[in-house]
């Protein structure tokens, strides 16, 4: 994970920013153990997405098992 910089102010104290910094860390963990494995946004692992891109590509539709 890429390191986040944080510019508060007024300046909080040594603990208030320690809190903060956790409080930031916690929140992206818990995104990204939310996305599974996959790190791509929920929209690009769509079934309908996937489905759009085999067409878009030529895929023929026997392939896609609509005949």
């Amino acid at each position: 994970m890429s390191p986040v910089v944080l510019d508060i102010r007024p300046a909080p104290s040594d603990a208030e920013a320690a809190a903060i910094a956790m409080a930031v860390r916690v929140l992206l963990e818990s995104a990204r153990d939310a996305a599974g494995t996959d790190p791509r946004p929920p929209a690009y692992r769509s079934p309908w997405r996937q489905t759009a891109m085999q067409e878009g590509v030529g895929r023929s539709p026997d392939a896609r098992g609509l005949r």
